[in-house]
């Protein structure tokens, strides 16, 4: 009820004095959640393990109250997999720390947040905010490529190579295609010498500069099937948090907000591998969690 249902603790203990004509104390909560997060150990670790071994990792943040100040949630997810963690620091210290980022080496998905290029892995980028981006300057700032770009990108997400493995002539058409709508646009908005200071850039120029830099990352969806248009599933993975704050507030301690991201692991991890969440519950409260399933080796 707590960290699937989200109730506050103060709305649980009514809520099980209501149906069941039993109070409980809060103390018994808690305690009852410390010795879950303890049983739930292993279980984390090995949903840590799968998640380095999988074929595509989404990845994605949040920030997150604890104790009045700035903490950061970070997920790392597949369809059958999450794992939440929560530091108080963001960026590539709260990702090392968590362990699971630096040991990856296939595919990250991901919306284009610098450290997360810092690590060794294929990365791809989420089209959603590119297409996001596109429409914005091409209904707002009128631009001829951004809206060409955009029909690009959602035609191929229509008709993707659907074939295993990456064909070379279609993708090398796909490829030119898309460096032909950006040369256009580069022609309205040329790139920055050296030389010339750092003057503010407008919008399209920066979107314009991540488009050729990028181009492969952009593109990955057509380089491996595996590979999704977009970052939905972790941005999904990591959605209920805003919900746990409009409804609880911030958490009070850091331990608190650490434990809620265990066993949201958990939890999310046991809905999308079939287990029922009651009997998942059980299972952890009697000290035998289920543990996740782990994928087949993807090839290297």
């Amino acid at each position: 009820m707590v960290n699937q249902q989200l109730l506050p603790f103060d709305r649980l203990l009514q809520t099980c004095l209501d149906l069941f004509g039993q109070p409980l104390s809060l103390g018994t909560v808690t305690q009852t959640h410390e010795r879950a997060d303890q049983a739930l150990e292993p279980a984390q670790s090995a949903i840590a393990r799968a998640l380095i071994q999988a074929a595509v990792v989404n990845v994605d943040e949040s920030g997150l109250r604890v104790a009045g100040s700035l903490h950061w949630l970070q997920v790392a997810s597949t369809p059958d997999l999450t794992f939440h963690g929560v530091h108080d620091k963001r960026g590539a210290e709260a990702m090392d720390a968590l362990g699971i980022l630096p040991q990856c080496r296939r595919w990250l998905v991901h919306y284009h947040w610098k450290p997360y290029h810092k690590y060794d892995a294929l990365h791809a980028l989420c089209n959603q905010h590119r297409l996001r981006q596109l429409k914005f300057l091409a209904e707002e700032e009128r631009q001829d490529w951004a809206a060409q770009l955009s029909r690009f990108l959602a035609d191929w997400k229509d008709n993707p190579l659907t074939e295993p493995g990456l064909k070379e002539e279609p993708f090398k058409k796909a490829h030119a295609g898309y460096k032909a709508i950006v040369r256009q646009g580069r022609r309205e908005h040329p790139r920055r010498q050296p030389g010339q200071g750092r003057p503010r850039q407008c919008k399209a120029a920066n979107l314009l500069g991540r488009l050729e830099d990028y181009d492969l990352c952009v593109l990955a969806f057509l380089i491996d099937p595996k590979v999704p248009f977009t970052n939905n599933q972790g941005e999904q993975d990591i959605r209920m948090i805003k919900v746990k704050q409009k409804i609880s507030g911030c958490f009070r301690s850091l331990p608190g907000a650490q434990i809620f991201g265990r066993m949201r692991s958990y939890l999310s991890t046991c809905r999308k591998q079939g287990h029922n969440l009651r009997d998942a519950c059980h299972q952890l409260i009697i000290g035998q969690p289920f543990m996740p399933n782990m994928p087949a080796p993807a090839p290297t």
